[in-house]
């Protein structure tokens, strides 16, 4: 009764507090708007064409938009970290909200344990719930990565067409914010943007491999800048780097296809003892049942499971060249 009793207080602080940290939010997104109303009454504007032909020049760096939260953010070195992975996942999400998110997850893992007296349970839910929007942000790095690299020798062959056609570096650049498909057209629109706003080239090509960590990008920029300072014919050095990645391109697929036999052979060795065990239990339920009530079998599972975790690991290590 008292654990029911704690799980509601609990819930309902989290409520509260959820409401609270809502009601701000919503305020001081209000506060724009009264701003744009204020200025539609001296200019006789429509407050849709204030918002429409207003740009916005000033970068909102604030982690979060409570203001009480952003502070305490600021204080500590991992947010810049989490700013940073949600820059290269491509999200529009800051830090607070993702912080916020990890919190109410973590905090709906320790209701579902308050039932079960398994203190391993609760840490494993409150852990695994919480790190799922870090998984997530993450796995949408992979994704837009990858993407990243598919589409990058095209887009520099796209420059290279606007080199020779007589444009400027920085149109070259332009031209394949506007045209080439995303994560590369935002990013280099986004460099575009950086440039005209006064910030000098090399630091706007320095963030964007900050921003997308290829090695294809940085041997792009490093060719760059080289340029820059040393001279030389851009639109070869631009044909040798397209040229260099596509090469990379075969050695990569040359590389998975000469793997391909160990990384089979470790999905296989590591789905046979769960492919047995299952088998086993359809044909004959009582063989492995001392395995499983018995304390020494429990051993012997944590063993086994230890045992083959750490053989996959060792196997995808062997087959896992790095070439990123």
């Amino acid at each position: 009764m008292i654990v029911f009793l704690l799980a509601g207080i609990f819930a309902g602080i989290l409520i509260v507090t959820t409401a609270i940290l809502w009601t701000v939010q919503k305020r001081m997104t209000g506060t724009n708007r009264q701003i744009i109303k204020r200025v539609d009454a001296f200019t006789h504007e429509e407050t849709k064409a204030v918002e429409k032909d207003i740009p916005d020049v000033i970068r909102d760096d604030r982690i979060s938009q409570i203001p009480f939260l952003n502070h305490l953010l600021r204080k500590y070195n991992i947010t810049d970290r989490l700013r940073r992975l949600l820059d290269q996942a491509g999200m529009n999400m800051k830090v607070g909200q993702l912080v916020l998110l990890i919190m109410v997850l973590a905090s709906t893992g320790y209701l579902l344990g308050l039932k079960s007296s398994n203190l391993l349970l609760k840490f494993l839910l409150i852990i695994i719930l919480g790190a799922l929007p870090l998984v997530y942000v993450h796995m949408q790095r992979i994704n837009r990565l990858k993407a990243f690299i598919r589409a990058f020798p095209d887009s520099i062959d796209m420059m290279i067409s606007a080199i020779k056609a007589g444009h400027a570096f920085n149109q070259a650049m332009q031209l394949v914010g506007n045209e080439a498909p995303d994560p590369v057209g935002t990013e280099f629109k986004r460099s575009f943007e950086q440039y005209n706003l006064g910030l000098n080239l090399k630091d706007v090509l320095l963030n964007m491999t900050d921003r997308v960590e290829s090695l294809d990008l940085k041997l792009f920029v490093t060719a760059i800048l080289l340029q820059r300072e040393t001279g030389g014919n851009l639109t070869e050095i631009l044909e040798k780097i397209s040229m260099t990645i596509r090469d990379r391109f075969k050695l990569i697929g040359q590389i998975k296809t000469f793997t391909a036999q160990g990384r089979m052979s470790a999905w296989i060795l590591g789905s046979m003892p769960i492919v047995f065990v299952l088998a086993i239990s359809a044909l004959n339920p009582d063989y492995l049942e001392p395995l499983f009530h018995d304390k020494l079998g429990h051993y012997v599972i944590g063993i086994a499971s230890v045992m083959q975790i750490i053989g996959f690991l060792v196997i995808h290590k062997i087959v896992q060249i790095k070439y990123q």
